[in-house]
């Protein structure tokens, strides 16, 4: 029977809400895994989790709790999910998600076709090509694994991972570098649901630390940051390039000008970000990020002074991130018509 192959680990913490919303889901008459062994990581949490746990436990049998006596972090709890892996196959899920399971079928095909990953999440359109596929892979929920894959290195890149935001695509790597069996399918089973703090509103990272000894580097971790350290999970120089060049996450490639927009705080972990992202380009790559660098800092800093505006990096300010970096493509752009014209009048 699949639920004796397919092991389900929910990691939490102090979404409680939401945590009962998605019970709602994963328990409903209609759901496939209703009756699969189900398996709660609660990070610590200070809410009504471990309540609704309860109330849940009493229906459902097959479904067990573990609460960490430490906030280890989100990325840490994800470790532990896998390493407490030991099912065939194991679906890491989240506490914030939209579930269809119209296509279960196809998971169903694929886990007896000893398919070593089976992406069932398509909101980054995984189907284009191995770039939006490695991004959707970040999303936690959006993938089933073949446990067999879970080796020492594996585990000890995740360990790195916990750093950088990723620690599950040390695995998703490892199937691409040995060219292992991915399927994607037709239609998706999990959405991606609010991924914001119940509390505050406010998208963190490291929910439930205060800022007080918090190493910087940790505090200001980012998502395009966390990105590009994993792409160095990829051990083909070209495919690495190719995740770098191609990333379309907030249409943004890492040597792009939108990455200090999108990026960039005051700060040393903030200042270690555009690092870490600057050392996993190619050459020619890296001579446009240096380009946009030096740009945004003068360029855009000298319009931005004489115009009196709001910094653009303010958070919940999207609109007037997209200006700015409406004007400052304009700019550049008039830049290259002079250009241009002045080689052009020298020929």
């Amino acid at each position: 029977m699949l639920k004796d192959v397919l092991q389900i680990i929910l990691i939490t913490y102090n979404r409680s809400n939401k945590l009962k919303e998605t019970f709602e889901q994963i328990f409903s008459v209609a759901s496939p895994i209703r009756d699969f062994n189900i398996t709660i990581l609660d990070n610590n949490s200070t809410d009504d989790t471990a309540k609704i746990v309860a109330e849940y436990q009493k229906k459902f049998k097959n479904l067990s709790y573990t609460k960490n006596r430490h906030n280890i972090g989100g990325n840490a709890n994800i470790m532990k999910a896998f390493y407490l892996a030991s099912y065939k196959y194991v679906w890491v899920l989240a506490d914030n998600d939209y579930y269809c399971f119209d296509a279960w079928d196809e998971v169903e095909k694929e886990i007896e076709a000893e398919t070593d990953a089976i992406v069932v999440a398509r909101y980054e359109r995984p189907e284009i090509d191995i770039a939006q596929l490695y991004i959707q892979a970040t999303f936690l929920p959006g993938v089933i694994y073949k446990t067999s894959n879970i080796d020492d290195n594996v585990m000890g890149n995740m360990a790195y991972g916990i750093s950088i935001m990723f620690p599950h695509l040390a695995l998703f790597a490892k199937l691409i570098n040995e060219h292992k069996k991915i399927k994607i399918v037709r239609k998706a089973i999990v959405h991606v649901g609010d991924n914001k703090d119940e509390k505050t509103g406010k998208y963190i990272y490291t929910r439930g630390y205060t800022d007080k000894n918090l190493h910087p580097y940790l505090r200001d971790m980012n998502w395009l940051a966390g990105y590009a350290h994993a792409t160095q999970f990829i051990t083909n120089k070209k495919t690495k390039d190719y995740l770098t060049k191609h990333n379309l996450f907030f249409l943004t490639p890492l040597n792009s000008i939108k990455v200090f927009f999108v990026n960039y705080k005051e700060g040393n972990g903030a200042f270690s970000n555009l690092i870490a992202i600057f050392c996993v380009l190619n050459f020619w790559q890296k001579i446009k990020f240096l380009f946009n660098w030096i740009a945004y800092f003068s360029l855009y800093r000298t319009v931005c002074f004489f115009s009196k505006c709001e910094r653009p990096h303010e958070e919940d300010n999207y609109y007037f991130k997209q200006y700015w970096l409406y004007l400052f493509w304009i700019i550049k752009m008039k830049l290259f018509t002079l250009k241009v014209k002045i080689q052009e009048k020298n020929v």
